[in-house]
Parts: structure tokens; C-alpha cells; sequence
């Protein structure tokens, strides 16, 4: 016989018709976690007794993987889309709080004089997915047309923070690795390295110029920010 409860009393509970009280239920799951060490992604301990918490992130991880609203909603029990938009609505408001955390720095290794909250709202980042990009964002208006291609690390338009220092040295490891390859092949066939003039050459080295001074400048403003 089925009961409506999942977890039930373990005593004086034949039929199954009582849960497992609350408070020992809580208790229990409290005397888990310290078992288990659950902690979140800085190392604080989780209390699993607290199951809505794991509820929102949840909730929350299948907004930001682009799971339908309409999905999210029947997979939390929703009967109206208003208390699944406020995970959305968090979503949101904890990228532009991630987002404004960091100063910005320009493809030459200057501070954005944009001011945070302007450049947030100017990218348009919750609706303007073409202006993310893999080691930074795109500042060009709207309406503008790109005509630098791939060459953003040329371009007075490119801003970037400490979010993307990785990938931005990876980059740079990346790109001086393919110049060294490119030379070496240049030489082999050739017998001389490729000349400074050589517009391919010319146009990697710029990017690794571009590269080091924006490393430079977000190690510089973090030791200011730490200060």
C-alpha cells in the first residue's frame, strides 16, 4: 500500500500514515553533512537539512544552461511561471554583480573609462550574446558593423577583467607557440626566418603585444584592488 509521505515514522506507524517527525529529520540530515563534510565552492560547510538551497542552485544552473522556462517550471513543480522567473531574475542579477566586480582594462592595456554599470548596460549582455566573447566583450554599438574580423586585440572597442586572465594567457602561450612553429617551418623551407614585414607575422606579433600588456595591467589593478 502506498503512503503520501517519503520518509515515515519509524515507530507506532504500522500503516504508514505519519512522517518522520521534522525536527529528527532535520537533525539527522545535520549529523549527515558533518559525516559526508558537504561544502559549497569555497570550502563552507553545507547544510543539507536546508534542502531549498540545493533547490535554487539547481533551478538556477538550468536557467543558465538554457533549459526552456516553460521545462524548468514542470521540473520544479511550478503551477505558474512567476516563481520561475525569480530564479531567472536572481540569475540575472548575480551576473551583473559577477560582471561589475572587476575593472576593465582595453586591448592596450589601459583602464575602461566607461563606467561599469554603463558598459553592463551597453553591452546588453543579458540580450546581445554576439558581444561575449572568449577572452572578453565587444563594445561596439549595436547598430555598428565589425570590420576587424577576428583581430579584437587591436581594437579600441575590446575590454576585458581578471574573469578572463586565463584565458587570455592561454592565448598568449598559444599564440607564440604557433609564431614558433610558423618560423621554424618559414626557415626550413626557405633557409631564413620570416621577415619583420610579413603582414601574417606582423599581425600575431601585435596580438602578442596586446596580450602581455593586458596581463600586465589586471595583475597591476588587483594589487591595487588587494591593497
Amino acid at each position: 500500500m502506498g503512503s503520501r509521505y517519503l520518509f515515515l515514522q519509524t515507530k507506532n506507524n504500522r500503516l504508514g500514515k505519519r512522517p518522520y517527525a521534522s525536527a529528527t529529520f532535520h537533525s539527522r540530515l545535520g549529523e549527515l553533512t558533518k559525516i559526508l563534510a558537504i561544502t559549497d565552492s569555497v570550502g563552507r560547510p553545507v547544510k543539507i537539512s536546508k534542502t531549498h538551497t540545493f533547490r535554487h542552485t539547481r533551478a538556477t544552473d538550468l536557467i543558465n544552461a538554457g533549459v526552456p522556462i516553460h521545462v524548468v517550471m514542470r521540473y520544479l513543480g511550478h503551477v505558474t511561471p512567476t516563481m520561475t522567473m525569480h530564479y531567472a531574475k536572481t540569475l540575472a542579477v548575480t551576473a551583473e554583480r559577477e560582471f561589475l566586480r572587476y575593472k576593465k582594462v582595453t586591448a592596450d592595456g589601459r583602464t575602461a573609462e566607461v563606467n561599469p554599470s554603463d558598459l553592463y548596460d551597453l553591452l546588453h549582455l543579458d540580450q546581445r550574446a554576439d558581444h561575449v566573447l572568449p577572452n572578453g566583450w565587444c563594445m561596439l554599438p549595436p547598430r555598428q558593423v565589425c570590420s576587424k574580423g577576428n583581430a579584437c586585440l587591436t581594437c579600441d572597442k575590446f575590454v576585458t577583467d581578471a574573469s578572463h586572465r586565463d584565458a587570455l594567457q592561454h592565448q598568449l602561450g598559444q599564440t607564440e607557440a604557433l609564431i614558433a612553429r610558423r618560423q621554424a617551418q618559414f626557415t626550413a623551407r626557405h633557409g631564413e626566418p620570416i621577415g619583420g614585414d610579413n603582414i601574417w607575422l606582423t599581425g600575431r606579433l601585435a596580438e602578442t603585444r596586446a596580450l602581455s600588456k593586458v596581463l600586465v595591467a589586471l595583475d597591476q589593478v588587483s594589487v591595487r584592488e588587494d591593497g
